[in-house]
């Protein structure tokens, strides 16, 4: 009998991040798991089996455009799926320290998934300080962060001895709505969504060929999109700031790109104490962690005789889209928004102030749910124009920030306790600085990846920001204590 796979067409939204790969940026999500402990590569092997494939079809299926050349892709089966293409056991070179392992990260960072398998990839990486490491690659066509990384927390446990049993991570910061991510602004979004795209798709679809106009005539595209009713006087205003400013300006963190990226990832900060920081100056976990990232970003422009004083640098930042309970779904639904990020300002307080100042207009913002919409139709233009319309969004910024709060107990993968972890996002376009904050097991740590062609020492930066971050704590010290101070006997 003839085989025939089964197969599902692949949403508009997925596609687009299919057709945005590019010789120097890559759309795959990367991650990694650090352990004080050796994994069993047959046990590994297992809970692959057991606890991904066994749960999503996805993880067998392949993109396959039909018919060629229409742009339209299907998921379908892979009747040559083995497993052991996809799991694979490496050993890293000696010393096997942590820099090491960035830069054999990086190396496999730099390398393609074959598009006739499906699209992931993973590593048990061995003789690592004594421990292992697991490295994640999935493409983004599969799903958005948020859903890998859950996807990637499901294989784990909340015991050493609970075996192949499911955890649903309930994250106390996301249910306390604390603001360290960027799930804040989902609710107002998401009301406005109804509101303003609230017309049939073929309204959105003639809107966002007039978007596409805009790019090099916004006033008449606009004033169509209004008279079509389908977005509100505010929507076509965010529209129209996103896709008239300026691409970003100059500096060191852009300009041409290679194919090789560098790695690096902070020690781990006490939640508590960014907490402690935040409450002293009246922001949030993120406005103190973002703060002390920018001025890091500051003092290597400095490193690098670049002159921060002469503006401002945007991140692109991607903002979760999805209902906070419920199963787990594949795809992507987030959108992005422009948060700029004050290089410019050479004192420490004065940095937090301006990044919670523009931290607070942006969660009250539509931005992120219209570019979503963009992000949608992009999938149903031809590659030439959707690859021009993600370059003059992707010019727009210089990096991609993300910040996701993990986990805040400890997590077991294969009886083994997970001691850090860390994820980056893909640079579309021309950006090649990846920026990743999360939390785990009540620490924070920063991730960054760039192009070599960029910066070959993105270590610096990171000194940089551990300075930043204990300036910032002096601060709180300082002020805490003139409170004290202060307050009548």
């Amino acid at each position: 009998m003839e085989y025939s796979p089964r197969s599902e067409p692949m949403g508009a939204v997925d596609r687009a991040w299919l057709g945005m790969d590019s010789e120097t940026n890559l759309m795959i999500i990367n991650g990694v798991m650090l352990f004080d402990e050796v994994i069993d590569y047959d046990r590994f092997l297992q809970i692959w089996e057991e606890r991904l494939l066994s749960q999503y079809a996805r993880f067998r299926q392949r993109p396959i455009e039909k018919p060629r050349g229409s742009g339209r892709y299907m998921w379908e089966e892979d009747p040559y799926f083995d497993i052991r293409a996809h799991v694979r056991r490496i050993a890293l070179p000696a010393p096997g320290d942590a820099r090491t392992l960035q830069g054999l990260i990086g190396d496999l960072m730099s390398t393609d998934l074959d598009r006739h398998k499906a699209l992931w990839r993973v590593y048990l990486i061995e003789n690592v300080a004594g421990g292992c490491a697991i490295f994640s690659r999935f493409h983004h066509c599969i799903a958005d962060g948020i859903a890998l990384i859950r996807v990637m927390l499901s294989m784990t446990d909340e015991e050493a001895d609970m075996d192949f049993m499911a955890l649903e991570v309930e994250n106390e910061m996301i249910a306390s709505g604390e603001g360290f991510s960027l799930l804040g602004p989902i609710k107002p979004m998401v009301r406005f969504a109804k509101s303003a795209f609230g017309g049939a798709s073929k309204a959105t679809s003639t809107l966002f060929h007039e978007t596409m106009q805009a790019i090099e005539d916004p006033g008449a595209a606009f004033e169509a999109a209004k008279s079509m009713g389908v977005i509100t006087a505010a929507s076509v205003a965010v529209l129209t700031r996103l896709i008239v400013i300026p691409p970003d300006r100059d500096s060191v963190f852009k300009g041409e790109l290679g194919v090789v990226k560098r790695v690096v990832w902070s020690d781990p900060v006490d939640l508590v104490e960014v907490k402690r920081i935040g409450k002293s100056f009246g922001g949030t976990v993120n406005d103190v962690l973002i703060a002390a990232l920018t001025g890091a970003l500051r003092s290597y422009m400095l490193y690098r005789d670049d002159r921060p004083d002469d503006g401002d640098i945007r991140s692109m930042v991607p903002v979760n889209l999805r209902p906070l309970e419920g199963d787990i779904e594949l795809g992507n639904r987030f959108g992005l928004v422009y948060l700029t990020l004050p290089v410019s300002l050479g004192d420490p307080l004065e940095r937090l102030y301006e990044v919670r100042r523009r931290m607070n207009i942006l969660k009250s913002s539509p931005e992120a749910i219209l570019v979503y919409q963009v992000l949608n139709l992009l999938g149903m233009l031809p590659g030439d124009l959707a690859e021009k319309a993600t370059n003059v969004f992707a010019s727009k910024a210089s990096a991609v920030l993300t910040n996701v709060p993990g986990p805040q107990q400890t997590l077991y993968f294969a009886g083994k306790p997970v001691r850090r972890i860390m994820f980056w996002v893909p640079q579309s376009g021309d950006i090649g600085l990846g920026l990743s904050i999360i939390s785990y097991n009540r620490e924070v740590m920063l991730g960054i990846v760039i192009d070599e062609k960029l910066a070959s020492d993105p270590e610096i930066i990171m000194e940089s920001f551990t300075e930043e971050f204990a300036t910032l704590g002096r601060l709180a010290d300082a002020r805490q204590n003139i409170m004290e101070e202060t307050v009548p006997l």
